[in-house]
This record gives structure tokens, sequence and C-alpha cells, in this order.
């Protein structure tokens, strides 16, 4: 009796975390290595970097030790285009995949978005970027391992007992729209920082999946800096900050790493990377995060593993998630300027 007792006081916090999920109107994935996930936090992003071609997926798994673990798979491509339109900018274009999944009930969310942005320099060193993200979402959950009040007989649960629960809509679909700016400054030396604002469901759409009640997604403010510099011949410092904001949910994450390039030749370049996140959530500690990276040729790769600090530890005995990103980017030969081989011609 005692263990039917604790297996229904599970099966209440449960359906309690699947309210409040549906209640709360959702979150955002999100991602430590946000700054490994650039079309996430601000479309502005989109073909704003050094190469020609960024392909990059990302996969989080958290919160394995307790009854209600996550995953979060998102995977990009992005590029840039240049158009005799704009002879003195250039324009990005990008596609964007998030599947997340979460708890008993399989609360999911698959993503599809498509961006686009124009970069203006403003000088030598500085350019701003505008973006915009177009997307069609669909949230939904499953109820085939769900247990209710109603199935208890009083001396055990009956799966063959009536729910009397109305589960006629567990799918809901709709699309989205994002914005954002981006300043890029560029300097000398290796010198590089991105800072900017990106603006989330932007038309508040609809996400509830009872008529009773009406609840929409709230929009989420992303605000960020990304840098790097050089320290000597052989090592860059990196370092970032994001604050977001998803009314009523906010974080702050900051961190920096050490980049040690054990070849720089072209053609041979390969480094490691060692550094450290620190998340808060709500204005309290939530995660300590260690990072390990290896960049190779046109590839890199990071591990990434959340160390819990927030009160739930008490559940996770300090055991986040492990994250992992990959990016893979291309360099595009580019053509000769033409000109006249011979004067005659």
């Amino acid at each position: 009796m005692r263990l039917i007792y604790t297996n229904f006081k599970t099966t209440v916090v449960l359906l309690l975390l699947l309210v409040m999920a549906v209640d709360a109107q959702g979150q955002d994935i999100h991602f430590s290595q946000f700054y490994n996930s650039p079309l996430n936090i601000n479309p502005a992003l989109t073909g704003v970097f050094p190469e020609d071609v960024r392909i990059s997926g990302h996969y989080r798994r958290q919160w394995q030790s307790v009854p209600v673990p996550y995953l979060t798979f998102s995977g990009a491509y992005d590029s840039r285009l240049y158009h005799p339109i704009a002879p003195s900018g250039f324009f990005g274009y990008g596609v964007l995949f998030n599947y997340d999944r979460q708890g008993i009930a399989d609360l999911q969310l698959t993503q599809l978005s498509l961006s686009g942005s124009y970069t203006q320099p403003l000088n030598e060193y500085n350019l701003l970027t505008a973006g915009v993200q177009v997307g069609f979402a669909n949230r939904g959950f499953a109820t085939d391992d769900l247990t209710f009040a109603n199935q208890y007989n009083g001396d055990v649960f009956d799966p063959g007992l009536p729910t009397r629960e109305d589960f006629s809509n567990t799918s809901r679909s709709f699309f989205d729209l994002g914005a954002g700016l981006n300043w890029l400054m560029q300097l000398d030396g290796g010198f590089r920082l991105n800072s900017g604002l990106g603006v989330f469901h932007l038309t508040t759409p609809e996400v509830n999946f009872f008529d009773q009640t009406k609840a929409n997604l709230p929009m989420r403010f992303s605000l960020y800096t990304i840098g790097s510099a050089p320290l000597n011949a052989r090592m860059d410092m990196q370092f970032r900050l994001m604050y977001q904001n998803q009314s009523p949910f906010r974080e702050t994450l900051l961190g920096t790493a050490l980049v040690y390039y054990l070849n720089r030749g072209r053609g041979q370049e390969l480094a490691v990377q060692l550094g450290t996140n620190y998340r808060r959530s709500h204005d309290e500690s939530d995660a300590i995060i260690p990072t390990f990276g290896v960049r190779y040729l046109m590839w890199r790769a990071e591990f990434s593993y959340d160390i819990n600090t927030s009160k739930f530890q008490e559940a996770t005995n300090g055991n986040g998630g492990p994250e992992i990103s990959v990016i893979y980017t291309i360099t595009k030969v580019k053509p000769p300027a033409a000109f006249k081989a011979c004067p005659i011609f």
C-alpha cells in the first residue's frame, strides 16, 4: 500500500509538471552553448560569419536522473548571398530545425523556420545586420504513459478504468515570426565582437490545447555579446554573455574560454578549447558548465556538461546534462575579378 501511495504521489507530480508546462504558456528551448546556435538567439546572425556556408547540429540531454528527462535537438544551415542591388553589403539566408521532448507525457515541440538578413557595412570595421525569421511549429503531448486518480480503485491502479479526461486535442500548430539587429565589430589583429537583440514570437501565437482556456506564447527577448580576442600567436580568448526574457522566465548566461592553436598553418589548422560557462535563472544560481572543444580545418566540435546548482539539485544530485554541438563551414573559391587579358580586347 505504501508503494501504491508513492506511485500515486509521483503521478500527481508528473501531471502537475505537465499542467505547469501548458498553463505557463511554454518556454523556448535554450542551450548552454548558445553561441554555437546563432539562429536560435537572433535571425540577424544569419550569414554573419567569416566563411561562406555554415552547417550546424546541436544535441542536449537534461535531467536523466529524474523521471522527466529533456531531449533537445537543433540543426541549421545558413549562407551569404551577394547581389548587384546591394553592391556594398550582402544578404544572408538560412533554415533552422528544432525538436524538443520532455517528461513522461512526451510534451514536444517541432519547429521549422526560414530566416533572412541584410548586412550593411558602416565603415571598415563595423557592420550592421537586420534579420527576420518566419516559421511553422507544432506542440503536442501523448497520454499513453499517463495514469490518473480516476483509475485508482481504492486499492491499486487499474489501467482499464476510464480516465474521465477529455484529450480530444493533443496537438497544436502555429505560425511564428521573429526579428533582430546585430552589430559586428572586427578589428585588425583578429578581434571580433557580435552584439545584438533578437525578438521571437512577435505575433504571440496561441498554444493552448484546450478550448476552455486561452494561452499565448510570450515574446522572447535575447540580448547578447559574443567576442574573441587574440592573446598571442597561439592563443585566443573567447567571451560571451546573454540575457533572455520570456515572461515570466528569465536567464543570464556568461562564460569564457581559451583556444590554443596546435597548428595555424593553412590547410593544417588544429586547436583545442577549454572554458567555463555559468547560468543564473530567475536571479538564482542554476548551473556551472565546463566546456571542451576541438577545431580541425573547417570542423568545430564542443562538449559541455551542466552541473546543477539550483534547488533542484536535491533531485538531480547536481547532474544537469550533456550538450554537444558540431559546426562545419565551407569557404568557396572566389573567381578572379573580370579584367581584359590583352589591350586589343
